[in-house]
């Protein structure tokens, strides 16, 4: 590899010596045009075409798509003094989609770049007109961008202005959508093809946009109200959502059910209640007291003996003997005590989304003992996360399937690929009667016109045998000396390599056979 390059540089500088200066410049300036015809042509190849994505933009929604754009990663150019946005043209349809489906921009009317043609003598309700067709076709491109949307179709109502603004009606309008057999709308599509089409056109409100598909299901039905969805649209999130958690749980207990049981030999239901309500719960704990202060107060107090005098009046009172005690003390101790008690608040917030509540039924396609119809139960308890203590329950049917509606089936597809292959093997059999029918018409033709032929072949007085009799002619006998001997020739050379092969594959065969030309011989 290394000495054919350097015979080939060698060869490059040999031929550069030999050649005259007019020769070197000529070859330097093709090669330098050449160049330059390369370098234009990659960049002409790799440039990026840009296109609108749309225009007469505010410069608050400006500022909403390009912040959106420069997240999504997408590149994009500011033209017309920044009304215009313009983005790669293999993008346009999917950003405009993305930007439609988060709302952006949130407000206000964006323009749509669409081809604009006038022509002479026309009015301009005429030109509005051809406008609102433009814009139709236009959202119409970008709708069918969607994935799982077939076709669609954009129907605009735009009343004209009213004279002084009284009494005018709002716009409205309709997007029918075709889709793929077997695709969805989720409720954010929907709302995006609903926001592309409400920006498009002045005075259009969001809520009279309306989208239906081909079997005349309203699907923006639901969609808006109460921060984007309704009574009967957050019914229908509930309801898939619970439908979600049944198919994921339902799946896993399958799956575990198929690498016991086999397949086909389980068949699992899942209902789970969910919780949608946020819920706060509160909880104090209280631990063991703990003193906190402490007061004393002690009183004392004393008192001496006093004369005792009679009651009434002296010289009417009968007088008594009284008694004189002595002095006397009193002591008093009170103690206040306060404890502080150890107290712990939980302040817990669920989320709406819990499950309340689950049900699991499982259907076994065969009998079973009672312990193994223990250890099932426990077995699907623990791949559903059940909590029977809570209220969720599992049921389990173990007895044999009815396979009449299979066997019925089975049955059909069987005499259907009986009489399928009884008609191929008619069509063969005929094909193969009309193939012997042609071979047999053919020969009886070639029979009748081979005599014609060899008498109009045979030449007068060549070739008779006894008696006069024309002898049969060989193809060798038609052709001329040469190409006889020539044919005779490779005749001989092609027995003679077969015998030399087969002398070489068998020779006891050959051996054997030779013996026996020489025991006839003898």
């Amino acid at each position: 590899m290394n000495e054919s390059l350097k015979n080939l540089q060698n060869r490059i500088l040999a031929w550069w010596r030999t050649t005259d200066s007019t020769r070197r410049l000529r070859l330097g300036a093709m090669t330098v045009m050449g160049l330059v015809a390369l370098i234009v042509g990659i960049g002409f190849l790799t440039r990026t075409n840009w296109q609108p994505l749309y225009n007469n933009l505010s410069a608050q929604s400006a500022g909403q798509i390009t912040n959106q754009l420069t997240q999504m990663k997408v590149p994009y150019e500011l033209t017309d003094q920044g009304r215009t946005v313009m983005v790669p043209a293999a993008d346009v349809d999917q950003v405009r989609v993305d930007l439609a489906s988060a709302n952006i921009p949130s407000s206000g009317t964006v323009g749509l770049p669409t081809p604009v043609s006038f022509s002479l003598g026309e009015t301009d309700q005429e030109i509005q007109i051809n406008q609102l067709i433009n814009t139709e076709a236009t959202l119409e491109s970008t709708i069918d961008s969607i994935a799982g949307i077939k076709s669609s179709k954009v129907l605009i109502n735009q009343p004209s202005p009213s004279l002084f603004g009284e009494g005018a009606s709002q716009a409205s309008a309709s997007v029918f959508v075709d889709l793929n057999p077997g695709a969805n709308l989720n409720p954010g599509q929907v709302r995006g093809i609903m926001n592309l089409v409400a920006h498009a056109i002045s005075g259009l409100p969001l809520a009279d946009v309306s989208v239906v598909d081909q079997y005349g299901t309203v699907l923006s039905q639901g969609v808006l109200s109460n921060n984007g969805s309704s009574a009967a649209g957050q019914a229908a999130q509930q309801l898939a959502a619970e439908q979600a958690v049944d198919n994921e749980v339902s799946s896993q207990v399958s799956s575990l059910l198929t690498q016991v049981l086999g397949p086909g030999n389980a068949v699992v239901r899942v209902n789970a209640s969910l919780n949608f309500n946020n819920r706060e719960v509160r909880q104090v704990t209280y631990g063991r007291g703990v003193l906190g202060s402490q007061t004393s107060n002690v009183t004392s107090s004393k008192s001496s003996a006093a004369a005792v005098k009679a009651a009434g009046a002296g010289a009417n009172t009968v007088t008594y003997p009284t008694t004189v005690n002595g002095p006397s003390s009193s002591n008093s101790r009170a103690v206040t005590t306060h404890y502080d008690v150890n107290q712990t608040v939980n302040e817990v917030t669920i989320p709406a989304g819990g499950i309340n509540r689950m049900t699991v039924a499982v259907a076994v396609d065969q009998a079973m003992s009672p312990a193994k119809l223990r250890s099932l139960r426990n077995l699907v308890v623990q791949a559903a996360g059940l909590n029977l203590r809570a209220g969720d329950q599992v049921d389990i049917l173990a007895q044999p399937f009815n396979h009449s509606l299979v066997k019925q089936a089975l049955a059909s597809i069987a005499a259907t690929q009986r009489a399928n292959r009884l008609r191929q093997q008619i069509e063969a059999a005929l094909a193969f009667l009309a193939l012997i029918l042609l071979i047999v018409g053919i020969r009886r033709v070639m029979k009748r016109q081979s005599p014609r032929s060899l008498e109009l072949a045979e030449p007068e007085g060549l070739y008779l045998g006894a008696g006069g009799m024309p002898m049969p002619m060989t193809v060798a006998d038609l052709l001329p000396q040469p190409q006889t001997e020539m044919i005779e020739r490779n005749i001989h050379a092609e027995a003679r390599a077969h015998l030399n092969k087969t002398a070489h594959e068998h020779p006891d065969t050959v051996a054997r056979l030779i013996r026996t030309w020489l025991a006839e011989d003898d």
